[in-house]
């Protein structure tokens, strides 16, 4: 099976941590037979026109390669291969990395559903009703993203060994998003220094793989303080590190971390609420034990990849 994927975010050199979950699924469908092309539509540093030139690149690389199915990631892939008419003609895939609702300007669901074969959504949605749609979150390696001693990957890393209580913080964007609101978990984190004095934000902006599991074993939980997310990675590879996560009710995080002891969602979007929802974790932290429990749900990455090429056959 040929599989050509199209994606606008992807890992460069540059910025080692945009887009690496497409990556790292590629990696995991070729680990199982699968023949996958990728071409990154990147326009970074320059504007979004720059998307518009790729549109004879895809139309020249689909009629070249003999597919036998395209996978888009996020919907603006979906619609430069819109712009090709190949998807007249081929089977098509797009994945939505946050709910459709919140992907892109303007409300192209219907012209996507009606031109693809299957729409994979990672989050619970009402969109989930369409004929078309699957629910599908990306898989975590969890054989990369492992429990390590903490003191030792402070070490590493020159944090403090002891006594500091860090709070994982995580943007995939060096200049940060806005639907993550820092400014929401800064609040938290000042909240909760009256209690806890030795509590620090540890935050990763674009930082290179191979340090990723360092720093969150070196952490005593993850907080994620988003307005909006489709199914965050980070919650995934915290998972697999046994680093409990709290957050606000996002995605599809209550139903990953929702009934596992020691991880907490809050309904209210407010500081207070996740300062509650902090101490509580900060009482049991060093006793968590959720990887098991977590990757028992089938968020394994080998478990993904088996679900997505079984979906492949399918169209």
């Amino acid at each position: 099976m040929r599989v050509f994927h199209i994606t606008t975010n992807y890992p460069t050199r540059d910025h080692p941590i945009f887009g690496i979950f497409v990556k790292e699924q590629v990696a995991s469908l070729e680990a199982l037979g699968v023949e996958c092309d990728v071409l990154y539509c990147n326009r970074k540093g320059r504007g979004t026109w720059m998307y518009l030139t790729y549109i004879p690149v895809i139309w020249w690389k689909i009629l070249r390669g003999h597919y036998d199915v395209i996978h888009c990631h996020h919907v603006l892939s979906a619609l430069l291969c819109i712009c090709t008419l190949w998807p007249l003609f081929k089977k098509c895939v797009v994945s939505y990395q946050n709910d459709p609702t919140r992907e892109w300007k303007i409300n192209c669901f219907g012209l996507v559903h009606l031109l693809f074969n299957r729409i994979i959504i990672k989050n619970d949605s009402e969109y989930l009703k369409r004929s078309r749609t699957v629910y599908l979150p990306n898989g975590c390696n969890a054989d990369y993203f492992v429990p390590m001693d903490r003191t030792e990957c402070r070490k590493s890393l020159g944090l403090k060994e002891e006594d500091a209580i860090y709070v994982l913080y995580m943007d995939s964007n060096h200049l940060g998003r806005p639907q993550k609101r820092k400014d929401r978990f800064m609040e938290t984190i000042n909240l909760l220094k009256k209690e806890y004095p030795q509590i620090e934000a540890l935050e990763l902006y674009n930082t290179p793989r191979e340090w990723v599991p360092a720093y969150i074993n070196s952490c005593n939980l993850h907080m994620i303080s988003s307005d909006f997310e489709g199914s965050p990675n980070s919650v995934k590879e915290c998972l697999c590190c046994n680093v409990p996560v709290v957050s606000t009710d996002v995605g599809n995080v209550r139903e990953m971390i929702g009934d596992i002891p020691g991880c907490y969602v809050v309904s209210e979007f407010t500081p207070n609420a996740l300062a509650g929802a902090v101490k509580a974790c900060l009482r049991n932290a060093d006793a968590f034990k959720g990887r098991e429990l977590f990757l028992a749900k089938g968020y394994g990455m080998r478990e993904v990849a088996i679900k997505l090429k079984e979906l492949y056959e399918t169209v």
